[in-house]
Order: structure tokens, then C-alpha cells, then sequence
């Protein structure tokens, strides 16, 4: 959508340069500026975004919005710039998540399984030419998978609405968004009019970014906040976090297996190959079945029924949607090559508390031994570490400590740093030597769990990023070991 100086001034809210020409798009990157781009300098945690104006302008752009005058260069300038590249970017896109319903899905761990139950209850409803999903692993939109998954959450501002509105050009009308701390405290969903939210847990993470966790669950329920008082609101009554929501904002309905929880879950039977339970609610019942493992997917999976039950989805169809639901990519991701008869799980998990809960599904599945490939990333809270090492340590029969992300860091001062918590567990700094290593050892009845990454296809060294994804190597390593 074009925006001229009149109307830039009113998104803005702050005067326009007279010069400025009119604009029809919007980037923080000065590597994207040109003619018709609006360039915003964003305060960096490493680099002000002010250093790169002269760039877009040398590049053509109509118009600089700044938080401070820059001599020399006519800007805008506002008291937030993130806020004003959000604002810029809903308008340029024509405001999209206004003409469709958006639902939020935030919490530590279990946003990304949750929004694909959800979705999957929706595209059985409504349709998957209609829906659309945006998390972690990936964008689906009418249907159709985006080959790379996103490299944040949730992205910045003008990726989100420029998702948005290709989705709604292809007929989605209702999309499932994963929402992350990141995303709300650095503006990344200023502008999206959210239609519902759902949260799943708060556990220790980002400190980094907000310093307690007081300001960490401040952030989170900002979503809350954000939705207006009619539309669905879901928390998890099993957290204390969630029934903190469920006390501070009028509307919230709760899900879990405790006795006041507004959608509880009952009777929950573990199965070789997923978990059935009943979910009870306004003096109904629904049984439902998952292939999903693990009292912390029963939660998940039982989220997104009870939002769906809020939006007035029939039982029948969540029945349907949970029975079909494919497998979530680097959530408790089954990989299987041959008849090895052993078990290898791919997994996203990232933090001392997601570790633990799939390494307890894994004891549990394990007829044999669990063997754990895990690491930590760098430039992150690393208080986590060597928490992260007790757990492996503790529910773990052999661990292996390998890198993550290490960003900038060294990979062999974060493992230290990780294998402390432990007792003998090994280093391998080499991720694909880790999980040979393991995959060799690995017997009849063991379960290999392969941690950190998830879905990712590329790992972040201080030498530069390089191609790499767990399931892939997982399998190419195991048809090696058939091969011989």
C-alpha cells in the first residue's frame, strides 16, 4: 500500500520531512533500503541502527525514521523506533491480521506443539486452503509448507505482516501465531490484532533479554492484554504462571488435570504409541487420543482442544483432527531408519526443563538404556548450563555433551561449562561425531535422544554458519551403520 507524507505522519505520529517521498514498504536492514523504502534505524544489542542510515539513503530511500537527529540527513523522529517500523509495517501490508483471526500461542516450552494441535483442529474445521500457521518450525499457508522455517519465533515486524498478508492474498482466514517473549517485548507483533491467546508454561529463559523472571511473565501476559475482553483466552492451570494470568485478566479460562481447571484432563493412559485421555468440561466429556508422548504433550494437546472448544468447534471434529495430526518436526520427532531396534528422538529441546521432561518420556519408552546428545548455546543465559548437565546426568545412562549454537562463543568453554553440572559425562565438540558415536552404542531397547536443535538446518559457530540438521544426519548415519 502507498503511503504519502500525510499519511505517514499519521501512523508515525510524528512530523514527516516535507522531502520525504510517498512509501511502499518498510525494513530495518539497510541492505533492503530503495526507492520507495522506508529505512528505520533500530537500536541493535550490538550495533545502533542509526550507523547504516547514510547507507539507505545512498540506496534511495524516501524516508529515515530515527530515535535521535542524525546531522545531515532529513528524518522522522520518534520515541520508539520499533514501534514505528511495527506501525509502518501493518500499513504498508494494509493492516491484514484486521481482516482475519489471529491466534496467539505464548509460554517457555510447548508453544510450537501446541500451535500445530491447533492448527491441525482448524484446517479439520474449516479447511487447510483457509488456515494458516506461523511457529518455530516453520509457516504453513493454504495448505502449503514453507520450505525454510523462520530464523526467529517470531519475526521482526515486517516479515510478520508481509506473511500475513500473502496469506490472507491466498484466502487464509484464520492463523495459529507462535508468540515469544522476543517477539512482544522488541515489537515484533506491534500492529497484529490478535483474535485469541493461549498460554502454556514459564519456565527459566531469556534472561539474557529480561533480566528476571518477573519482567520475563510481565512480557508474556502483555498477549493477554493485547486481546480484547470477548475473544478466547486460554492459560495452563498447572503452572503458576498461567493461573497467575488466569487471576489478572478478566476472561481467561484454564486447561489442566487440576480439580478447578475450566477444561480438565482425566484419565490420561499412556500408550506405546501415543496417550489417550479425556478432557471434561461444562459437565460434558471428550475422549481423545494422541500420538504424542508425554504428560507435557497431553497439556499441550489439551490447550488446543479447549481453545477450539472456545472458538465453537465441534468434539468430533478435534477427535478427528488429533487422530490425523502428523508428527510435530523436531518436537519428540521419531526418527526411524531400518530395524535397528532401537529408538532415536530428535528434539527441540533447549532448556533444563524441556530436557528433563523428554528425557523422562524417553526413560519411560526405553526398554533398555537412554542415551542423551545435548549442548547449550552461547551468548544465551548461561546459568541454564550446568543445569542442563544435572538433568542429563541424572535421567540419562550415557550423555554426551556436544555444541549447540554457539554463536560467537567457544564451543569448548560452553560444554565445560555444561558438563560441569554432570558426572563423566563425555565432550564431543563435533555434533555429527556426538551422535555417531551414540548411534554405534545404541542396542535393542535403548532410545537415542538427540537435543537442542529440533528442526533447525543450520548451526550458528563463531567461524560462520554451517548446513546441519539432526533428523537428516540421524539418518544418513543409520543407513551408513545398514550399509554395513
Amino acid at each position: 500500500m502507498l503511503l504519502d507524507t500525510a499519511r505517514l505522519t499519521e501512523i508515525l505520529g510524528v512530523q514527516v520531512p516535507s522531502g520525504a517521498g510517498a512509501v511502499d514498504g518498510v525494513t530495518h536492514d539497510s541492505r533492503e533500503a530503495g526507492p520507495g523504502v522506508a529505512f528505520v534505524a533500530v537500536p541493535g544489542f550490538k550495533r545502533d541502527g542509526i550507523s547504516f542510515a547514510p547507507e539507505a539513503v545512498r540506496r534511495g530511500s524516501p524516508l529515515v525514521v530515527v530515535e535521535r537527529e542524525i546531522p545531515g540527513i532529513p528524518t522522522a523522529i520518534v520515541p520508539d523506533a520499533r514501534r514505528a517500523l511495527a506501525a509502518l509495517a501493518a500499513a504498508v501490508y494494509g493492516n491484514p491480521s484486521e481482516r482475519m483471526e489471529v491466534y496467539g500461542v505464548t509460554g517457555t516450552n510447548g508453544k510450537t506443539t501446541t500451535s500445530h494441535a491447533l492448527y491441525a483442529i482448524l484446517a479439520a474445521a474449516h479447511g487447510e486452503e483457509v488456515c494458516g500457521l506461523m511457529t518455530t518450525a516453520g509457516t504453513i499457508s493454504g495448505g502449503e509448507r514453507q520450505d525454510a522455517p523462520p530464523v526467529r519465533t517470531t519475526p521482526e515486524a515486517p516479515e510478520v505482516q508481509r506473511v500475513f498478508a500473502g496469506m490472507f492474498g491466498r484466502g487464509v482466514r484464520r492463523v495459529v501465531m507462535e508468540v515469544s517473549s522476543h517477539g512482544i517485548a522488541l515489537s515484533r507483533v506491534a500492529g497484529t490484532r490478535f483474535a485469541g491467546a493461549l498460554f502454556t508454561n514459564l519456565t527459566r529463559d531469556h534472561l539474557d533479554l529480561h533480566g528476571s523472571m518477573e519482567d520475563y511473565y510481565r512480557t508474556k501476559r502483555e498477549l493477554f492484554h493485547s486481546v480484547s475482553p470477548e475473544s478466547p483466552k486460554l492459560a495452563n492451570a498447572e503452572d503458576a504462571h498461567g493461573r497467575r494470568i488466569s487471576d489478572e485478566v478478566p476472561g481467561v479460562k484454564t486447561f489442566g488435570g487440576t480439580d478447578d481447571a475450566d477444561y480438565r484432563v482425566m484419565e490420561v493412559c499412556p500408550e506405546r504409541d501415543g496417550t489417550a485421555f479425556t478432557l471434561a468440561y461444562e459437565r460434558r466429556s471428550l475422549e481423545l487420543r494422541t500420538s504424542l508422548l508425554g504428560p507435557y504433550n497431553v497439556l499441550n494437546v489439551a490447550g488446543a482442544a479447549a481453545f477450539a472448544l472456545e472458538v465453537g468447534i465441534e468434539g468430533a471434529v478435534v477427535r478427528r483432527a488429533f487422530s490425523e495430526m502428523p508428527q510435530v518436526p523436531g518436537r519428540f520427532e521419531r526418527v526411524t531408519v531400518g530395524g535397528f531396534g532401537f529408538e532415536v528422538i530428535v528434539d527441540y529441546a533447549h532448556t533444563d526443563v524441556g530436557l528433563e521432561a523428554v528425557l523422562k518420556v524417553a526413560r519411560e519408552v526405553a526398554g533398555g538404556r537412554v542415551i542423551c546428545i545435548f549442548g547449550a548455546a552461547g551468548e544465551r543465559d548461561g546459568d541454564k548450563r550446568p543445569k542442563m548437565g544435572r538433568v542429563a546426568a541424572r535421567l540419562a545412562d550415557r550423555s554426551i555433551v556436544t555444541t549447540d549454537d554457539a554463536y560467537s562463543e567457544d564451543p569448548a568453554k560452553i560444554a565445560r561449562e555444561v558438563a560441569a553440572g554432570t558426572q563423566g559425562s563425555e565432550i564431543v565438540l563435533d555434533r555429527r561425531e556426538a551422535i555417531r558415536l551414540a548411534l554405534e552404542d545404541a542396542r535393542a531397547g535403548d532410545v537415542v535422544v538427540v537435543a537442542g536443535k529440533g528442526h533447525e538446518t543450520v548451526q550458528h559457530l563463531p567461524d560462520g554458519d554451517v548446513p546441519f540438521h539432526d533428523a537428516s544426519v540421524v539418518r544418513e548415519l543409520l543407513r551408513g551403520q545398514e550399509r554395513k
